[in-house]
C-alpha cells in the first residue's frame, strides 16, 4: 500500500398554527395518476398520496419521510399535474440538481436548471423558456434567488410551486457558511403571485419546524410525517483505533479496516465512501484507485473544472463506476439504486449529515451495510476543532451551532442503545422497537446468552 504521507496535505408532532396530518391512503385525482404515470410509476406508496393531494389542492406542505421513501416523486407528479406552470426546485448541492433534471428529461418532461457552468447566453435561453411557459421545472441553487435578472424573470413567470427540497439546511447550512438559506422567503414575497411552496426532509428535527415555517413564510403548511424506519439498512459502529504514533501510521491502519470492508460487503453493487475533508478524499482516491483500479471515483467541491466534476458524478450514477469518495457533497438526495454499501472513514460532522448520507443505501430494497468509523485518538477531533476555531473568527454563533452538533455525532458513536432508535429519536419519532441488527443489537443479543 502506497504511504498515505504522498497523498495527504492537509486534513406526527402539534405545533403551534401548524396542522398535522396522519398518512394514510386515499383516492388520488386522474390528473395526478396521469403525471405519474408520465414519470414512470403505476402506483404511489401511500405515504405519497396525502401530499401529492395536499399540494394539489394548493395547500402548503412541510414533508417528512424517510430516505429513498420518494419525496422527489411527490412535489414531481404535482408539478407535472400543473405543467402550464412552472415549479422551481431549490437544491442545496450540484450534484443533486444533475441528478433530478437527467431523470425528468430522460421522460421527456422539459426540465432545465441553472448553474456556474453554463454561459450567460445559455442562463438568458432557460429564463425566457420559463418566461413563455415552455419549462415546467427550473432547478436552481438558493444563492440564485438573490439575483436580480433571475428575480426580475420569476416575477413575470407563471409558477405553481416552489420547493425547498433538502429544507433541514434553513437551519444547518443557513446560520453557518450559506446565508442564502435564510432568504429564500424573501424571494417568494418578491413573485407577484404567492405558489404553492412545499417544503421536504428526512431530517428535520422537532425544534426545526417552526423556523423553517417561519423562514418560508408558509400559509399553515400541513405537516405531512410518515414513518422513517429504513429496515433494510444494517448499522454498524467499527472502532479503528490504532496505538501507532504517528498519525500516517493510524491513516494506513484505517484505511486496511476499509479495503476488508470492501471486499467482504462489495458484491454486484456500489459503494459510497464519505470523508471529512477533500484532501481525505484525494488520498483515499489514489491509494484505493491502486488496489480498485478503474472501479473509483471521487467527488468534491475543489474538483475543476466544474464539468469534469459533472462528468464524475455521471460516471457513478450511471454505474460506470462502482466506488465513489466524497466529502458531504454527495449527502443528498442522490438516487444510485444498487448501495450496498455506505462507510463514514471519519466521523460525520452531524447527526442529520449521518442520516442523510446512509439514507444513500439501499435504495432499491435490498439489505445494505453502513459502517460508522470511529477512534479513541482524537485525530477526527481535530479536523473537526480546526473548523470550528476557523468558524468562530466569522461566527461565534456558528461556532457554537457547529460545537453541538458534534457533541451530538459523540454522543451517538458511545450510546449503549440501538443505534436505529436514537436516530429515530433525533428525528422526532418515538421509537421503543429496536432494530436488533445493528453493533449495538447484535453484541447485547451476544452477552444474553
Amino acid at each position: 500500500m502506497s504511504t498515505i504521507r504522498h497523498y495527504l496535505f492537509t486534513y406526527t408532532e402539534h405545533i403551534d398554527n401548524l396542522t398535522t396530518l396522519e398518512v394514510i391512503s386515499m383516492d388520488m385525482k386522474r390528473h395526478l395518476k396521469s403525471a405519474l404515470k408520465q414519470l414512470g410509476f403505476d402506483k404511489p406508496h401511500k405515504a405519497q398520496i396525502i401530499p401529492m393531494n395536499t399540494l394539489d389542492a394548493e395547500q402548503d406542505a412541510i414533508v417528512i419521510a424517510a430516505t429513498g421513501s420518494g419525496k422527489q416523486v411527490i412535489y414531481e407528479t404535482v408539478g407535472l399535474a400543473h405543467s402550464d406552470k412552472l415549479t422551481i426546485v431549490i437544491e442545496p448541492l450540484l450534484a443533486l440538481i444533475y441528478n433530478q433534471v437527467q431523470t425528468l428529461q430522460a421522460h421527456g418532461i422539459p426540465a432545465d436548471y441553472i448553474d456556474m457552468t453554463r454561459s450567460k447566453e445559455e442562463i438568458d435561453k432557460i429564463l425566457n423558456k420559463a418566461r413563455k411557459g415552455k419549462l415546467n421545472f427550473l432547478y436552481v441553487t438558493p444563492e440564485r434567488l438573490q439575483s436580480h435578472s433571475f428575480i426580475e424573470t420569476m416575477q413575470h413567470s407563471d409558477i405553481f410551486m416552489v420547493v425547498v427540497d433538502e429544507c433541514h439546511c434553513i437551519t444547518e447550512w443557513g446560520y453557518t457558511f450559506r446565508d442564502a438559506y435564510l432568504h429564500i422567503g424573501d424571494f417568494i414575497n418578491k413573485l407577484k403571485h404567492k405558489p404553492v411552496i412545499c417544503a421536504c426532509s428526512a431530517t428535520i428535527s422537532a425544534d426545526s419546524l417552526n423556523i423553517i415555517h417561519d423562514s418560508l413564510h408558509m400559509d399553515k403548511p400541513a405537516v405531512l410525517r410518515s414513518d422513517l424506519r429504513r429496515d433494510n439498512l444494517i448499522l454498524l459502529k467499527k472502532d479503528v483505533t490504532c496505538n501507532k504514533k504517528t498519525l500516517e501510521e493510524r491513516l494506513e491502519f484505517r484505511i486496511k479496516k476499509l479495503c476488508k470492508l470492501i471486499d467482504k460487503y462489495h458484491k454486484d453493487g456500489s459503494v459510497l465512501i464519505f470523508a471529512q475533508t477533500t484532501a481525505y478524499v484525494d488520498a483515499l482516491y489514489n491509494i484505493l484507485r491502486e488496489r480498485y483500479t478503474d472501479e473509483v471515483t471521487r467527488y468534491h467541491s475543489r474538483v475543476k473544472p466544474e464539468r469534469h466534476k459533472k462528468e464524475l458524478l455521471f460516471g457513478f450514477l450511471q454505474g460506470e463506476r462502482k466506488i465513489m469518495i466524497s466529502t458531504s457533497a454527495f449527502s443528498m438526495g442522490i438516487d444510485v439504486s444498487d448501495i450496498e454499501l455506505v462507510v463514514h472513514f471519519n466521523a460525520p460532522i452531524s447527526m442529520t449529515d449521518y442520516i442523510q448520507q446512509i439514507g444513500r443505501a439501499g435504495r432499491d430494497g435490498r439489505k445494505a451495510h453502513c459502517v460508522l468509523f470511529y477512534d479513541q485518538n482524537g485525530d477526527d477531533d481535530a479536523i473537526s476543532d480546526s473548523f470550528i476555531k476557523k468558524t468562530k473568527k466569522q461566527s461565534a454563533k456558528a461556532a457554537k451551532t457547529i460545537k453541538t452538533k458534534r457533541k451530538q455525532v459523540h454522543d451517538f458513536i458511545h450510546s449503549d442503545n440501538c443505534m436505529v432508535s436514537d436516530i429515530l429519536e433525533y428525528q422526532g419519532q418515538n421509537e421503543t422497537k429496536t432494530c436488533k441488527r445493528c453493533t449495538i443489537c447484535a453484541r447485547k443479543r451476544r452477552n444474553s446468552k
